[in-house]
C-alpha cells in the first residue's frame, strides 16, 4: 500500500503524485481508488482501483538519481544495433516500452535517437512508429530522471542525449 503525497511512476503514464486514497461508487458498487496527479501535467487525474493488481502492479516509487545514473552510464558507451526488419523492430520496441523504465528503454531511446540523427543528413525520416516509441520513451525517461534530479524535463532529456551521442 502506497501512502499519500507519495510520488510515484504510473507504468507510462510518467510521474505522478498520490493525492488521495478514498472510496468512489461506480455503478452502485464501491471501490477504493488511489487518486493519481501526474507531476508534469495538471489537466488530468487517474483513478487506479486499489483491487486491480494489474494495474497497481505498475505502480512504483521514482527511482534513486544514482540508480539512473548507473543505468545511463552502463549504456553510454554500448553500440546501437539498427534492427532493418520494421515489424521486427516494432515488436521488439514495443515489448520493451510496455515494461517501463529499464536499462533497455535506454537502449530504445539511444537507437532511435542516433538513428534519428543518422538521417538528418539524408532525406529520409524516422517511421512514424519509430517516432512514436521516441516520443513515449522521452515522456518516460524524461519525467523520471526530471523529477529524480529536480530538472526540468527538457534539461534531463537534453543531458541523457548529450550522453548518447557523446558515448
Amino acid at each position: 500500500m502506497f501512502e499519500l503525497n507519495e510520488v510515484l511512476v504510473y507504468g507510462n503514464n510518467g510521474v505522478c503524485k498520490l493525492e488521495d486514497i478514498r472510496q468512489e461508487s461506480v455503478m452502485g458498487t464501491a471501490h477504493t481508488y488511489y487518486i493519481l496527479a501526474p507531476v508534469y501535467d495538471d489537466r488530468s487525474k487517474f483513478y487506479v482501483p486499489v483491487a486491480n493488481k494489474a494495474l497497481t502492479s505498475t505502480l512504483r516509487p521514482v527511482m534513486m538519481k544514482e540508480t539512473l545514473h548507473q543505468m545511463l552510464m552502463s549504456i553510454k558507451n554500448s553500440v546501437p544495433t539498427w534492427e532493418k526488419d520494421d515489424r521486427k523492430r516494432s515488436q521488439h520496441f514495443h515489448d520493451i516500452v510496455v515494461g517501463g523504465m529499464s536499462e533497455e528503454l535506454l537502449t530504445v531511446m539511444k537507437e532511435l535517437v542516433i538513428h534519428k540523427k543518422e538521417l538528418q543528413h539524408t532525406v529520409k525520416r524516422l517511421h512514424a512508429s519509430d517516432e512514436k516509441v521516441l516520443s513515449v520513451c522521452k515522456k518516460i525517461v524524461g519525467e523520471e530522471f526530471a523529477y529524480a534530479f529536480g530538472v526540468d524535463v527538457k534539461d534531463a532529456l537534453d543531458h541523457i542525449e548529450s550522453e548518447f551521442v557523446a558515448g
